[in-house]
């Protein structure tokens, strides 16, 4: 037994005496707190415990580094705004759909002489108030869609539903160049 004080009673066990002389130099060990909360100096391996601690929503391990680090540094500011466009804007933009649009109220317009007619609007039964649109200008896989959609369901209000994720684009013409293996939708995901 060394002879630095003891916080245990008399009546303290051999195990208890051994525990603490273990863990009474468990100061002297380097910890830097600064480093490992920070997005851009934590280690890699340990990033998976930074975005759990930060609660960041969207989180794929096999992103690069980078990514993870900037879904990481964006969590805190995504969380201020959680349940807004923004924020379904910005958690798309980290996750690499940027040229996303979200719409809201589609088909709200009425054909009331008030709009010109030129194909810009389309004139459908209206969507309901907490229904929304995902449109993508680039064509997306089934696997991209449902990432999409994991991303919207995090961070969209829980009262609003995605009523359509839609991309005007299509990745491959009918050439027989591609197999239908049902890797990616037509228009529609």
């Amino acid at each position: 037994m060394s002879d630095a004080a003891t916080l245990l009673p008399p009546n303290a066990t051999q195990t208890e005496r051994t525990l603490e002389q273990a863990t009474a130099r468990i100061g002297d060990v380097p910890v830097p707190i600064a480093t490992l909360w920070n997005a851009d100096t934590c280690p890699e391996h340990v990033l998976p415990f930074l975005a759990w601690a930060l609660s960041a929503d969207n989180w794929d391990s096999n992103w690069a580094e980078e990514d993870k680090r900037a879904s990481i540094r964006d969590s805190i500011a995504i969380h201020r705004v959680k349940g807004t466009i923004g924020s379904i804007k910005q958690a798309l933009f980290v996750a690499g759909y940027g040229d996303a649009e979200v719409i809201e109220r589609f088909g709200w317009e009425t054909y009331n002489g008030a709009q010109n007619y030129d194909g810009s609007i389309t004139y459908v039964e209206p969507d309901h108030w907490a229904e929304y649109r995902i449109r993508l200008t680039r064509p997306i896989t089934i696997e991209q869609a449902q990432q999409v959609r994991e991303i919207l369901t995090n961070i969209a209000p829980a009262r609003c539903h995605l009523k359509a994720l839609e991309y005007p684009e299509a990745l491959h013409l009918f050439d027989n160049s591609i197999l239908f293996d049902g890797a990616y939708a037509y228009g529609v995901a």
